[in-house]
């Protein structure tokens, strides 16, 4: 306790000089909530956190907010803050530049693409084009812990329900990621919002009403001497709602009366605050109603607006009455509602007719910023309105380049309201679809086509609506009866000119092929849609279908056209993820991890995390079987990282796979064990069955590695029984090796015969060399003794070096199978190689055989040489990587999407961990990281 006091106090800062703070009114039964306010001030020095304050309107948030707010200023805090108001919701980034005004100064030292990103979604220019909004929230990240570095920062968001959803998703970002770094967030929301801020440091706190007793102290000190009727109606009617028990005893008339109509608590507040309105001159009244309508706080604009409804010159006593009664407070030349129920209530207290005129006025008075004005016009249109229909569409793209995609939907929406012709409303609804469907967010889009209402004569409509629906879909969905569906889609598409389209929607039905197991006659359908469509031969879209449909059977054919095209440049990083998922989809894992690496490289330049987090699961398989164990956990790592912030479970249960296929065969099979049981659960939440199969094959190498090959056989035959869930055609030659070698051993020699000889018989005539390895493998743990050597030899010919573990299984059975045969001497050379590439690889089961096997050939071994970086984490020996290479931290944090002070952070534990003092010294401990000896 006298260590935490301390600590306590070490951290606690001295207001500057000539900062008057004024007095704070004591918060009534709020103790608790304080202190844990005042603590999480207190310890800003020694890291960040999150705290999410919800409850119903009036409970006390946005004074608790306030107090948080007066208690860091005391300590010389720098406090950023930012209001959620329902007026502006349709500005994207309205609040975020609201809170980041006073450091935008400091933009200017950002690295150059943070710098444009954040400065395309303020408006201030869009030279850079759409940017990802992920990007924006690295860039206002790093803004945010370059000024910490200076003053610890609280940042405060209050009413965050009515924030704009591209502000909501960067501020979730930052909630995630708020630990090493001197800053403290603070939200408050209502009650019944889906506002998510998941991260590991965010801390939770729902307000309820105060007990009794408070209640009573509350309304005692606020309205003494009241009957004591009313005074325990009051209490009643408030149930300990601080607001309630404050407003409710002001409305005289309505508190006279006894209204037996039972009415929720938000609706009796709107009443006592409108019935306030009777006693305002007229003037007044227009100025609140203005003030409701607008989507600014601007004193200025609220006059000038008033002026031009009433017809009268106003001046700031006109609002005076208003501020008498408590329901605005004028700071400087800002009006604000002392609530937001105010607002609302201002709202419904104004006719129709009154808020058109209101929003007319507001229209020709910002006619500087053409984005709120043109809100205000459509506000104020009734009927349809071409020219302004058109203007927002110009509108929608803008908001398309600030990368705020959610906005452009609402404002495509608000141009097809706008539109005079049925054919110009259901375009517009279509493209906002289109766009919905790239969010993943089926029910909106299902709404909208619903409003579209699109002709079936019209047949390229109808297949953007099929494209739509598929990939607004869950992938990896085992349902082949849809692949005749988008492959009579592709044909539409194709006959409109639209070949983009039609490509676009055989891949999709040639990845369900992949997924789901489908016939062969709806694979030879796909590839006769595809050849119709006369693309080049180099195509990747041409490549992938063919990949998808027929992975072995055409997988030699594709391997040699990646293989040139590997070779080439000029390639896009659209083409690259394609041709990489590809390349791994037929086993080409040497050709897809520089199809991919190059894919990610260009990703997370962009900030496209979404897709980042798939690319990187693929690129982590593709590391895993080339032998770049170290690498692939680093990319499986991020994955699930970037998967969490996107919600994008599909990639986190992929890539959470791959850390358990990892980790079994590095010997750790409780780790192994722990990582399959997540990655089932979020595959059977996600319904991905063809993930399961993926799960299997780790399960099943982990399985080997513990020496329990009857479990491994078990496990993996589950990929060969079409009645199991995890039955998977496309999947199966990915476990050959596997399943050989664990029905061997159980016992089961026939039916790894079995398969052998079905994989053979459709990867002919030229099979993947990844596939025809592994064939070769098998077979020689099938073969009779006098033919078993000749397949050894095969398989450990030059094309093996690409695959180190696979290459170390069949020297160490090559080996053992010498030993066996009384060639104890030439045994010894294979186990030693398999015995160098397990150690490399760190695959300590198969390091731990090797060395079994030279003792018994009569060599002793020596034991295996551990290194220095093996005791970091993946994120670690990342950041030390990248830190040997000679980046900043700052440089460092941009790439891995951290704060730099993050980065300097685990910097700090690298060193700690390995004994070194400087990054220089880094490099010759990271040499042997991921490069296993061949």
């Amino acid at each position: 306790m006298a260590k935490q006091t301390k600590e306590m106090q070490s951290s606690r800062r001295k207001p500057r000089k000539g900062t008057v703070l004024p007095p704070l009114q004591p918060l009534q039964g709020r103790e608790q909530d304080i202190a844990l306010i005042q603590h999480l001030i207190e310890r800003v020095d020694h890291g960040g956190a999150s705290l999410v304050i919800s409850g119903e309107p009036g409970i006390g948030k946005s004074a608790l907010l306030e107090l948080a707010r007066h208690r860091a200023l005391e300590r010389d805090i720098t406090v950023l803050s930012m209001i959620g108001v329902l007026a502006e919701v349709h500005l994207p980034f309205a609040a975020l530049e609201q809170a980041l005004r006073p450091l935008m100064k400091q933009a200017a030292d950002l690295v150059p693409r943070q710098r444009s990103a954040l400065q395309a979604a303020f408006g201030i220019h869009d030279e850079m084009g759409a940017p990802d909004i992920f990007l924006v929230a690295l860039a206002t990240l790093s803004l945010l812990t370059d000024s910490a570095t200076r003053r610890p920062i609280l940042l405060i968001a209050d009413d965050a329900q009515w924030l704009d959803e591209a502000t909501h998703e960067v501020l979730a970002f930052i909630s995630r990621r708020l630990s090493s770094d001197p800053i403290v967030l603070m939200v408050a929301m209502r009650d019944g919002f889906n506002r998510s801020f998941d991260g590991a440091n965010t801390l939770r706190l729902r307000l309820s009403g105060l007990d009794d007793a408070d209640a009573e102290r509350l309304l005692d000190a606020h309205a003494p001497g009241i009957p004591d009727e009313l005074r325990s109606r009051f209490l009643k009617e408030a149930s300990g709602n601080p607001l309630a028990l404050l407003e409710l005893p002001r409305d005289k008339k309505a508190a006279e009366q006894r209204d037996a109509t039972w009415l929720p608590l938000t609706e009796r507040l709107e009443r006592a605050f409108s019935a306030r309105l009777a006693d305002l001159p007229a003037s007044a009244r227009t100025l609140l109603f203005v003030a409701a309508e607008n989507d600014g706080t601007s004193l200025d604009e609220i006059l000038r607006a008033a002026e031009a409804v009433s017809g009268e010159r106003l001046d700031v006593s006109a609002l005076m009455p208003a501020v008498a009664v408590k329901l605005i407070d004028i700071d400087g030349t800002d009006v604000r509602f002392r609530h937001p129920l105010v607002r609302s209530a201002m709202h419904q207290a104004a006719d129709l007719a009154t808020r058109q005129r209101i929003h007319a006025a507001l229209a020709a008075i910002v006619h500087d910023q053409l984005d709120r004005q043109l809100w205000h016009r459509a506000a104020a249109t009734i009927g349809p309105d071409d020219e302004l229909a058109g203007e927002y569409d110009r509108m929608a793209a803008r908001a398309l380049r600030k990368g705020a995609v959610a906005m452009a939907i609402e404002v495509l929406e608000k141009a097809a309201r706008l539109s005079s012709t049925a054919r110009g409303k259901s375009e517009r609804l279509l493209r906002a679809a289109e766009l919905a469907a790239d969010l993943g967010q089926p029910e909106l889009l299902d709404r909208l086509l619903l409003e579209a209402g699109v002709s079936e004569s019209d047949h390229l409509a109808t297949a953007r609506i099929g494209w739509c629906r598929e990939i607004v879909q869950p992938p990896m969905v085992n349902d082949p009866a849809k692949i005749p569906t988008l492959i009579g889609l592709a044909a539409q598409a194709n006959a409109a000119g639209a070949t983009d389209l039609a490509s676009h929607l055989l891949w999709r039905a040639a990845q369900r092929c992949w997924w789901s197991n489908a016939d062969r006659h709806l694979r030879k359908s796909i590839l006769a849609a595809a050849n119709s469509l006369k693309l080049p031969e180099t195509d990747p879209c041409l490549i992938a279908i063919s990949a998808y449909a027929e992975p072995l059977q055409l997988g030699g054919e594709i391997y040699n056209r990646l293989q040139r095209l590997a070779g080439a440049s000029g390639g896009t990083p659209a083409a690259a993820r394609i041709l990489g998922s590809t390349a791994n989809v037929i086993g080409a894992f040497d050709l897809g991890v520089s199809f991919l690496t190059d894919s990610a490289a260009a990703l997370r330049e962009q900030g496209r995390l979404s897709d980042l987090a798939r690319v990187l699961f693929a690129q982590a398989w593709a590391e895993m079987e080339v032998g770049d164990w170290t690498r692939a956990m680093r990319e499986a790592e991020e994955s699930v990282r970037f998967a969490e912030d996107t919600g994008g479970t599909l990639w986190h249960a992929a890539a959470t796979i791959v850390k358990a296929k990892l980790a079994g065969m590095m010997g750790n099979l409780e780790q192994s064990q722990a990582f399959a049981a997540q990655a089932e659960r979020l595959v059977l939440s996600a319904g991905a069955s063809f993930l399961l199969a993926m799960l299997q094959i780790a399960r099943g190498i982990s399985a080997i590695g513990a020496g329990r090959h009857w479990e491994a056989y078990e496990h993996l035959r589950r990929l060969f029984t079409p009645a199991d869930p995890a039955f998977n055609s496309g999947l199966q030659f990915f476990g050959l090796a596997d399943f050989v070698e664990a029905a061997v051993f159980s016992g089961n020699a026939e039916a790894a015969r079995h398969v052998i000889e079905e994989i053979e018989r459709v990867a002919a005539p030229t099979p993947v060399p990844w596939v025809e390895t592994m064939l070769y493998y098998g077979k020689a743990l099938l073969a009779a003794p006098e033919d078993a050597e000749q397949f050894f030899l095969k398989g450990l010919g030059p094309v093996a070096k690409k695959w180190p573990f696979l290459r170390g299984r069949l020297l160490l059975a090559y080996g053992g199978w010498l030993r066996r045969q009384r060639r104890s001497v030439d045994a010894r050379a294979p186990l030693r190689e398999a015995r160098d590439i397990f150690d490399a690889l760190s695959a300590l089961p198969w390091s731990d055989r090797a060395r079994e096997e030279l003792r018994a050939s009569g060599e002793a071994s020596r034991r295996r040489t551990e290194y220095v970086w093996e005791m970091l984490t993946p994120q670690q020996l990342h950041i030390a990587q990248l830190a040997a290479e000679g980046l900043s931290n700052k440089e460092i944090g941009a790439r891995l999407y951290l704060s730099h002070r993050t980065v300097g952070y685990h910097l700090h534990r690298i060193f700690s961990k390995t004994g070194v003092t400087s990054r220089s010294a880094l490099r010759p401990l990271l040499t042997d990281a991921g490069n296993p000896q061949t």
